[in-house]
């Protein structure tokens, strides 16, 4: 098979190698899956340069959000079987023809959902939902502001707010970032470009502001937001898109009776240091349900913004980092790579 090797950390373009190597092996509880589409993500170049707060063991094929088809499995495996049709969020190896996968890390999908779906709800939207339904507790009539709108995470998170009964405000920049968010149902967008997004918040809202924030870039982005929320907000932090992690003022928080909050769906999956996966799959299954759920309900609609071959690696990296896709976007496995 052929994958992407990274042999020690740092930027893909000096570090990321096509190789030809064997086909795992599954061990008890491990399952051999036939890759068919993986993500590509700001993240993953963190984690290729050695930069993000999870490394993985050298060498490794990059790549967590993937689905595929079941090659095999060891022994002890119950939650799924040779054939079936899964998608994962693997501990890394998404991007080669086949991938060691523990069973945990599997979920079942049906055949009316596409690859390229599945690959996006089982990182991007299991995220957004995990982080408005288990942490925000986001209610019907609330106001959600999206940050970074356009993204996978923040598509995901305007789809589900609005599935939600939530009257959601989008930032993005851009026309066409902006289009793609009013595309998958925001209500209000805000291009960032063109005005400063706390000003149009207070002028929608009519002074209140919003109820929660779905905050992905950090830096000021999370300073305004603050300012921006309404009496008993939330704050959900997620990330970091801009390079700077903010310091919150406490003081803000008190003032508004504002709750702050993380949502880490790779703790769930056992990414933390000491923490045992087997004993939070019954949470990540019900946020995969949830999402399934969405799914055959017709209120999720996951859009791929641009697919590439496996040779064309780097070129995918390249997109991401420099935001030329809206959505997501993945890498599709071939004949070739298998």
């Amino acid at each position: 098979m052929r994958a992407i090797v990274i042999k020690e950390f740092g930027h893909y373009r000096e570090k990321a190698v096509l190789e030809t190597l064997l086909i795992p092996e599954p061990g008890p509880g491990q399952v051999v899956v036939q890759n068919k589409i993986a993500g590509v993500s700001f993240a993953m170049s963190l984690v290729m340069a050695g930069k993000y707060q999870r490394k993985p063991p050298l060498p490794f094929t990059p790549g967590t959000e993937v689905s595929g088809v079941v090659h095999s499995v060891g022994a002890g495996v119950t939650r799924v079987a040779s054939g079936d049709r899964v998608m994962c969020n693997a501990d890394q190896g998404g991007n080669g023809g086949y991938n060691l996968v523990d069973e945990l890390c599997c979920h079942k999908i049906s055949d009316d959902i596409s690859f390229q779906e599945a690959t996006m709800m089982v990182l991007s939207y299991t995220t957004s939902y995990g982080a408005l339904v288990r942490r925000a507790k986001l209610e019907k009539g609330e106001t959600l502001l999206v940050h970074g709108a356009a993204g996978a995470v923040g598509v995901a998170a305007v789809e589900i707010g609005k599935a939600l009964g939530a009257t959601v405000i989008a930032v993005a920049g851009g026309k066409k970032h902006c289009d793609m968010a009013a595309r998958h149902g925001a209500d209000y967008v805000i291009d960032h470009r063109e005005d400063e997004f706390r000003e149009k918040i207070l002028e929608i809202t009519e002074g209140r502001g919003v109820d929660v924030v779905y905050d992905s870039i950090g830096g000021d982005v999370t300073h305004q937001s603050i300012r921006s929320m309404a009496w008993e907000g939330r704050l959900l932090t997620i990330g970091y898109a801009c390079g700077e992690i903010p310091k919150i003022p406490a003081n803000l928080l008190l003032l508004k009776n504002i709750s702050a909050m993380g949502f880490n769906l790779g703790h769930y999956y056992g990414w933390t240091p000491g923490v045992e996966r087997k004993d939070f799959v019954h949470i990540v299954d019900e946020m995969v349900a949830g999402v399934l759920k969405l799914h055959s309900e017709g209120m999720i609609k996951p859009e791929v913004g641009a697919v590439y071959s496996l040779a064309d690696f780097n070129e995918a990296m390249d997109a991401v980092l420099e935001r030329k896709v809206d959505g997501k976007c993945v890498v599709e496995l071939t004949d070739d790579d298998y």
